[in-house]
């Protein structure tokens, strides 16, 4: 049965949906050092050019210096946060049990004043709140020892995950380094083997890509402002310390794509309700659900304004790239529908339908 040509553009687009999807998708997984080192070797093309033509000296040499000092620069600012983060969570962990201790003394003493007054109250009350302490102090005591293990589990897994993030970072920096020192020789075989007309089409799409990362930027940017403001507004409210300091922390904080502010708000809150704030930690969680509530709310708009997409075609591609990617699929599904955006624009993929 022969294709009729009206379904062609309808068949080749959902093919390349597939094709780039997948692409995405095993590139992430697999090709991601190398991804990251063109991306790099790209960025510092102009500070490598720069130099090479003030100084004439040779490429290989400016280039190993440039992406020496960059990853100096970054891996001695990753070593101080590490190295604090580290030390203040060894300290939260070994201060756990003694919160055990500190409530199991409260649980007595009211233990205590119940029997004190136990001439006054009758049996079957009395009884009845005797179990529910025990039952409480034991439901404290299981989820405290829980916490400790899980804390104790993951810190334990420290030094591999140094070990692996090291050898992400070694190849990061191989491939950012030799394909900048032949970036010509790349291009100009590149060139070679590809049509002028491929040729063209490509270099559309590689400035529509670039466009887009930058309105990205510019989208997370908005994102975090108003996460920032709403944190720092929050702090001031429940007359926290630092407010100011700390809700730029959790602002910016809320640019990683997996823990975010959460790596703050939710051991704050848990330490807050452990230590009987109740209040402010009720007051914490709302904040939390209110800076996340607002992103979510916020982020298929704002990205999608920045990036050209229709909101609602935005917000269906990160509800379908979760649930196909999981958490990765946040970024995977705009990927997507930027990428594809661009393939039809430049020509690549035939559009849909065409205006008469």
């Amino acid at each position: 049965m022969i294709l009729q040509s009206s379904n062609r553009p309808l068949l080749l687009f959902f093919i390349a949906l597939i094709v780039v999807t997948l692409f995405i998708a095993m590139a992430l997984k697999f090709l991601l050092p190398f991804i990251i080192g063109i991306f790099i070797a790209f960025l510092i093309e102009p500070v490598v050019s720069f130099i090479e033509k003030k100084t004439r000296l040779n490429r290989e040499l400016i280039v190993g210096v440039v992406l020496t000092a960059i990853f100096c620069l970054f891996g001695y600012i990753f070593t101080l946060i590490i190295t604090r983060l580290t030390f203040e969570l060894s300290k939260l962990i070994h201060t756990i049990p003694n919160y055990y201790n500190y409530y199991n003394m409260i649980f007595n003493k009211i233990s205590t004043y119940l029997v004190y007054f136990s001439t006054k109250i009758p049996e079957e009350i009395l009884e009845y709140v005797n179990n529910n302490l025990n039952q409480i102090l034991s439901t404290m005591t299981g989820f405290l020892s829980s916490i400790y293990s899980f804390l104790m589990n993951k810190i334990t897994m420290v030094p591999n995950l140094f070990v692996n993030i090291f050898v992400f970072l070694i190849f990061i920096f191989l491939f950012s380094y030799f394909f900048s020192k032949d970036k010509s020789k790349i291009m100009s075989f590149l060139k070679n083997i590809l049509p002028c007309t491929l040729q063209e089409k490509i270099k559309k799409v590689q400035i529509e890509l670039f466009l887009s990362f930058i309105n990205m930027i510019k989208a997370q940017i908005i994102l975090v402002t108003i996460s920032t403001t709403i944190t720092i507004l929050g702090f001031y409210i429940l007359k926290v310390d630092y407010a100011l300091t700390l809700g730029l922390i959790c602002g910016l904080l809320d640019i990683l794509p997996l823990f975010g502010p959460s790596i703050i708000f939710i051991p704050w809150i848990i330490f807050s309700a452990i230590m009987g704030n109740i209040s402010f930690a009720i007051g914490l969680l709302i904040l939390y659900v209110i800076m996340i509530g607002s992103r979510q709310i916020f982020q298929a708009k704002i990205i999608g304004q920045n990036l050209g997409i229709d909101p609602l075609l935005t917000l269906v591609s990160i509800y379908l790239g979760i649930e196909i990617f999981g958490f990765m699929g946040l970024f995977i599904g705009p990927l997507v529908v930027v990428i594809m955006r661009a393939l039809i624009h430049s020509g690549i993929i035939p559009p849909l339908y065409r205006t008469k």
